[in-house]
């Protein structure tokens, strides 16, 4: 027995098919052809091709695959199982997107306008034939209640299962003497376009010259239009599967802002993080921007006023929650890097938005584990955090060297520092001096030894990687440093107040070492370990002539003139600890009365002291 039939033609530009399923399929008399065209008919309903276009009349409509980024109604655009576009004869939408349906049933349309408004390669006609008596708008409602859902939601169209799409729609029909027609219309020279860009454009999401010359011949050879082609480039471009998930979570939660006429800042932070992962994977950009015309239709985003680098944290820790698990896998060290300068910047700012940001992730992160059980998400969120745990380490440790005094520096503490430099090359072999070294290397406030200790730490673990040296070593040669360090400290506080009384003496060697011998005597008594050598002795002697040379001479001179280039000249050149300067600065400034607007005048680029 037949159950269905099926007829293929060409006709001006298109290949078309004719699918006939239902009741009276057995009927051979329900076509008939002519010089002008062809016409179906059954029972009161025809459809007509012709060269130029399609002539309808009867209780059917039209469907189509939704290509990406067409305009949508309102509630086709809210549900994500809407795949295509179903148009009923006589039927219209109101204001309110409501359904309106009349007797007007009878209607045409060219190829042109029918590829150029539905889809641009493949589109579909049908009418049901049967005894149905009464208004057509009736028989039109009553269609689109038996086979809307089918329609609107199956992939059998996308997936080009013509016989399947006619027997669900038969089955959903549910009329046993109803006869169903399906007409399928393809352009040609678009499907060649198509078929082509998107094998080209499959195997490595760009196109070569020669390809992109070969796809010119195909527009010219089918004259398609350049907005048709750029129609079907976009919903090429989309379908790739590599692009296709980004883009529908960018979708995905516009429509979710949409629908709250408001977005969170969570989700800004995900839209930004979608672009960012865009173009990082080479995805059009075009494709975001037709989402935001087409959902946002001309509102702007309002940005939360925050600086850059928290709307990047914000942006990479809201990647952990995207709903498709190949997104999250995008957390890269590219990312972790970000997120380390980021938390840096804050660090120097002061800026408690950062941990702010971590404290909003962990408690989305636990709300999740307790609501689904599962605690990938969190694990997840726990090996970023394990590299801030790390920054904290270091950045503590090597500050607390370089600034301050009495801090133990154990063979424990290097070991600790290795490994987490071992841990920060892997990121990145320039980050570990980049974020470490040389921003304390380039503060202004940084002392001489403390400058010392953290070239000696840097040359230490370049000599242990290499084999030339031990822990022991390093740590031993850092102690040096920072006992020479406290015997500077507290000679140049004795040589000071000698200076005032027996300068002239310093005058002669055999002063000099007096002084030196009465120093020592007095350190030793105070119990201040180490004996002091005839170097350092020499340097604090001369320390004490720039100071003395600085305030006395030099300091007048840069406030009557203003010159701030003259005294960052001498701190910077001078050797002396910039905040003992600044101290000495006030002290002269309250000792004078002098106008402390003038003092503050002259910190501008001085830096800012940790």
């Amino acid at each position: 027995m037949i159950k269905d039939l099926r007829l293929h033609g060409n006709i001006g530009p298109i290949e078309y098919f004719v699918l006939v399923g239902g009741s009276g399929v057995n009927n051979t008399y329900f076509y008939d052809e002519s010089i002008s065209g062809i016409r179906f008919f059954s029972r009161g309903n025809e459809f007509t091709l012709t060269e130029e276009g399609i002539h309808y009349k009867g209780t059917g409509g039209s469907f189509c695959e939704y290509m990406f980024g067409v305009e949508k109604p309102f509630k086709d655009l809210m549900k994500k199982n809407v795949a295509n576009r179903l148009i009923m004869f006589g039927a219209f939408l109101d204001a309110n997107e409501r359904v309106i349906f009349t007797n007007d049933i009878e209607g045409k349309e060219s190829f042109y306008r029918l590829f150029l408004h539905g889809h641009a390669v493949v589109n579909y006609y049908f009418f049901v034939s049967s005894d149905f008596k009464g208004e057509y708008k009736k028989r039109q409602k009553y269609l689109l209640g038996a086979v809307g859902k089918f329609l609107k939601r199956t992939s059998l169209i996308a997936d080009d299962h013509d016989t399947e799409v006619l027997d669900n729609f038969v089955s959903a029909l549910k009329e046993r003497h109803a006869t169903v027609f399906i007409f399928k219309l393809i352009h040609k020279g678009n499907l060649e376009f198509y078929k082509t860009f998107m094998n080209f454009y499959f195997q490595g999401r760009s196109l070569s010259p020669n390809e992109e010359i070969y796809i010119e011949d195909i527009v010219s050879r089918y004259n398609i239009d350049r907005y048709q082609q750029e129609r079907m480039k976009i919903d090429i471009m989309y379908k790739h599967p590599d692009n296709k998930h980004v883009v529908d979570e960018y979708r995905d939660i516009l429509l979710s802002g949409i629908s709250k006429d408001i977005l969170q800042p969570s989700e800004l932070a995900r839209l930004r993080r979608l672009r960012t992962l865009g173009i990082r994977n080479n995805i059009p950009i075009t494709l975001f921007e037709t989402l935001d015309n087409q959902l946002l239709k001309g509102k702007q985003i309002q940005d939360l006023e925050e600086p850059d680098y928290l709307k990047e944290t914000r942006a990479i820790l809201q990647g952990l929650f995207f709903k498709a698990p190949s997104l999250k896998m995008h957390i890269i060290n590219e990312d972790i890097i970000r997120l380390i300068r980021a938390k840096q910047t804050a660090q120097i700012k002061g800026d408690k938005g950062f941990e702010q940001i971590l404290l909003d992730t962990v408690r989305a992160c636990d709300e999740i584990a307790r609501e689904s059980n599962d605690f990938s998400l969190f694990e997840e969120f726990t090996s970023i955090v394990t590299y801030f745990d790390r920054f904290d380490n270091v950045y503590n440790l090597l500050n607390q060297t370089a600034f301050m005094e009495n801090i133990e520096f154990t063979e424990d503490s290097l070991r600790s520092l290795i490994g987490n430099k071992r841990e920060f090359d892997k990121l990145d072999s320039k980050l570990f001096h980049e974020i470490f070294i040389k921003e304390i290397l380039d503060n202004k406030y940084v002392t001489e030894y403390g400058r010392k200790k953290i070239n000696t730490i840097v040359k230490g673990i370049k000599k242990i990687s290499a084999g030339d040296s031990s822990l022991k070593d390093v740590v031993s040669e850092l102690k040096i440093i920072s006992d020479e360090e406290k015997l500077y400290r507290n000679l140049y506080s004795a040589l000071k107040e000698r200076v005032r009384s027996f300068y002239p003496l310093l005058d002669t060697k055999k002063g000099r070492e007096k002084l030196l011998e009465d120093i020592s005597r007095e350190l030793f008594e105070k119990g201040v370990k180490g004996e002091i050598s005839k170097r350092l002795f020499d340097k604090v002697f001369l320390d004490l002539k720039k100071e003395s040379f600085y305030i006395n001479h030099l300091l007048p001179l840069i406030i009557k003139n203003k010159d701030n280039e003259l005294r960052e000249d001498f701190l910077n050149n001078s050797g002396l600890d910039r905040f003992y300067i600044e101290t000495l600065e006030k002290e002269y400034f309250e000792n004078k009365k002098l106008d402390p607007m003038i003092l503050d005048s002259l910190f501008v680029g001085g830096g800012e002291r940790i």
